[in-house]
């Protein structure tokens, strides 16, 4: 029992100081949409009855957070377009933040990395879980809807990868393996399973973190055990052979093990899908989403 108390607690420090470490990022200006480039718009799309999607432009959107299936979906995201002709290929972000904060502004520096590149970029937002509300499975349908508007958007040629970091990088890579079985709500049509996706120092298997995932799943690993293995990107990778992924991992991380990255990439090599393990040099957590670290290494690789 003991041994049991200690690692869990170490899980939840783990999760704070992932909170910790997007802090500063993710509190950001009261208006993330001065930011943006001129060619990138902050778009929000509200289901209909027929599923179209159709786009307006505001200037603080505010995600749906309902569980209610009959009430329509708002997808919530920052998207950039690429100067020049069209299509692209697209690239939904995925922020970091302990499952319990963060925003679009995170992700921004690499989205404009992408854009300066050619890639059409979906920096999307997702429910945070909070005390008494759960993030899942509402931030998995949001990223799941991020793709297929990705996918669906006029400029894109319809190939999608997502790039997630932390704890967005665990959201994503479910999304990556199982994102057809969410946002059956979304208002774009499609599949909500990319081609590719690129974790950034991501927090896989959710049984190594124990109670600290408790506010995610909204109850405990034993009260919900179909929820943490349908959250578990450790023990999905067999949904999505097809899957390419490119997992990263930092030199000097500091709260997130580099087993996470080993195992998980030993695990969608073994079912067969296509997988590179790459390490970025000298990086700690927090500069996992730097464009000056790892922006070259994902265009390398998204163009290859």
């Amino acid at each position: 029992m003991a041994r049991r108390h200690s690692r869990s607690f170490l899980a939840l420090l783990i999760v704070v100081a992932l909170v910790a470490c997007s802090g500063d990022e993710s509190a950001g200006p009261a208006n993330p949409g001065s930011l943006l480039p001129a060619d990138t718009t902050t778009t929000t799309v509200v289901a209909t009855s027929t599923t179209t999607a159709t786009p307006t432009t505001t200037g603080s959107p505010t995600p749906s957070t309902s569980n209610d299936p009959a009430t329509p979906t708002e997808f919530d995201a920052d998207i950039g377009v690429p100067d020049g002709g069209g299509p692209f290929p697209a690239v939904v972000l995925v922020h970091g933040g302990g499952w319990v904060t963060g925003d679009p502004s995170i992700m921004l520096p690499l989205a404009r990395h992408l854009n300066d590149r050619g890639f059409l970029t979906v920096n999307t937002r997702y429910s945070l879980a909070a005390l008494g509300i759960p993030g899942y499975p509402e931030a998995v349908d949001d990223v799941a809807c991020a793709v297929r508007v990705a996918a669906s958007h006029p400029d894109s040629d319809g190939s999608v990868a997502v790039v997630g970091h932390s704890a967005g990088a665990h959201i994503g890579a479910i999304v990556a393996l199982t994102g057809d079985e969410y946002a059956e709500n979304c208002p774009a049509p499609g599949t909500g399973i990319p081609d590719r996706f690129v974790g950034l120092a991501g927090p896989y298997d959710v049984s190594r973190l124990g109670l600290a995932m408790q506010i995610f799943f909204g109850a405990g690993p034993e009260e919900a055990a179909e929820l943490w293995t349908a959250g578990n990107p450790q023990a999905l990778t067999d949904a999505n052979p097809d899957l390419d992924a490119l997992i990263m991992y930092g030199e000097f991380d500091g709260l997130v093990e580099d087993r996470f990255a080993f195992e998980f990439f030993d695990a969608l090599e073994g079912s067969g899908a296509t997988a590179l393990l790459e390490l970025v040099e000298g990086a700690r957590h927090d500069e996992m989403h730097d464009p000056d670290l790892v922006g070259d290494l994902i265009v390398t690789w998204l163009d290859r």
